[in-house]
């Protein structure tokens, strides 16, 4: 493998393109200027276009009695912003896979309510007290304080009540005090999914932000929080979601079985089960099934004998925007990718983006290229070149992208020609689709796509 300097011309083939049905020699010709570094006449980019809903999310049902979706999808050369009207407000999804975790949220959302409005949970609240909270309201207005009465007691027999109450008191200050913890300056703030923010929930509900910063150390042992993953679980939902709405409402559902005696079993049993989640979700039984501090002890662990430093990994843990399920699928996609070289030098580029769907763009991108290595070919090393690129042992690049639709752009004119793929046939593995302009210029400087690659098929509900 040979890794060359940051020189980026800009090539485009566009123009050359035209003429390769007449002239045959072409293509060999152009091939050989790539291949020995040498500048290709630049040529026009595309806008980013709006898609139809339809093209992009075939198999989606885009409108029933809870929401529609905006039949045109704004793009921004990577990522969609997919707009849903629905009855619990105007939610957007940005990503691949996205839409349908959004939509199967709202679903969820529907299921909670009708379930409020039977018989069973109306006795459950009628029959609550104040007292039976008492213990919870304190943990949510008074974490910090909860926590250090706390810590001394509980700290010598639960190790994860260690690592969530040394995380959770540095977290609820930075919560406090409106901080980004965890974030640093790097390459991750270059990533798509900040031009198209979808404006999620900081965390949503007080309870997530200020009780969960915490490190969930009270609402482990009161309970509460066991009570709201087997409520997500039943679901099919993520007890860390990143909805505002859907966030509040499980809270808002958990407080009051907690506070009526209504047993959680028997509650869940009373509402429908989940969907298929989508493709996209972190979720699988590890984090259904695990309490936060148990979890965070886990990642921790795991990530130490990945060899990375205990400073990047406190601010993992304490990142704004990595929930702990993003940390979760990040942990285990790192593990899946045991044995290559450069898995430590990733991590600027993980802890130095700025939104989640940034944070959601890298995680899926390892998890497509631990993908690749299990299904298709052996990995020998990575590599951050404005995203992070895998290389075979034969010294083939390989590029996992969880894009939605790729345009051509001067970005992609840059990356695309850059020294490092000199000589070589990069493969481009992308979850969603490609304009023909993209795919044209990409091909004719040697590139292999695979669009809708069955690469971002990741685990579903029930997975571990």
């Amino acid at each position: 493998m040979h890794i060359y300097g940051d020189r980026d011309p800009k090539r485009s083939v566009f123009a050359v393109n035209q003429c390769l049905r007449t002239l045959p020699g072409i293509r060999f010709f152009v091939a050989a200027l790539l291949a020995f570094g040498l500048p290709v006449e630049a040529g026009e980019y595309e806008a980013p276009p709006m898609v139809p809903a339809k093209t992009l999310f075939p198999d989606v049902n885009l409108k029933t009695e809870i929401y529609e979706v905006k039949s045109k999808v704004s793009t921004d050369g990577f990522l969609s912003r997919v707009e849903i009207h629905s009855e619990f407000g105007d939610i957007v999804a940005v990503g691949p896979g996205m839409l349908g975790t959004r939509l199967n949220e709202i679903g969820a959302m529907a299921k909670l309510e009708t379930f409020e409005s039977s018989d069973e949970f109306q006795r459950a609240v009628k029959d609550s007290t104040d007292e039976k909270t008492s213990g919870l309201d304190q943990m949510i207005d008074k974490p910090k304080e909860t926590l250090g009465g706390m810590a001394e007691g509980v700290g010598r027999f639960f190790k994860r009540t260690y690592r969530s109450t040394k995380t959770g008191l540095q977290t609820a200050g930075d919560v406090a005090k409106e901080q980004a913890p965890g974030v640093q300056a790097g390459p991750g703030a270059n990533l798509p999914g900040k031009a198209l923010g979808s404006v999620e929930g900081d965390g949503g509900s007080k309870y997530a932000k200020v009780a969960r910063a915490s490190g969930d150390v009270a609402l482990n042992i009161l309970g509460f929080d066991d009570a709201r993953r087997r409520l997500c679980k039943r679901l099919g939902v993520d007890p860390y979601t990143t909805n505002k709405a859907l966030d509040e409402k499980l809270d808002e559902v958990t407080k009051s079985l907690f506070a009526g005696d209504l047993a959680v079993d028997l509650a869940t049993a009373l509402i429908p089960g989940g969907t298929l989640l989508s493709k996209s979700n972190m979720v699988g039984n590890w984090v259904w099934d695990t309490p936060p501090g148990d979890l965070r002890v886990a990642i921790e662990k795991d990530l130490k004998a990945m060899k990375f430093t205990k400073q990047d990994i406190d601010r993992l843990l304490r990142h704004r925007w990595y929930p702990l399920s993003f940390q979760a699928a990040l942990t285990r996609s790192l593990n899946a990718l045991d044995g290559i070289k450069g898995r430590p030098d990733i991590m600027p580029l993980v802890l130095s983006v700025t939104t989640y769907d940034q944070a959601r763009f890298v995680v899926n991108t390892l998890r497509m290229t631990a993908a690749y290595h299990k299904q298709i070919k052996p990995l020998a090393a990575l590599q951050v070149v404005g995203t992070i690129i895998a290389w075979r042992a034969d010294g083939t690049p390989v590029v996992a992208s969880p894009v939605d639709y790729l345009s051509w752009t001067e970005g992609i004119d840059k990356f695309s020609s850059r020294e490092e793929f000199s000589g070589w046939q990069p493969e481009v593995h992308i979850a969603g689709l490609m304009s023909e302009t993209a795919r044209s210029n990409l091909e004719t400087r040697g590139w292999r796509i695979t669009d809708r690659s069955g690469l971002f098929t990741l685990p579903t509900a029930g997975s571990g």
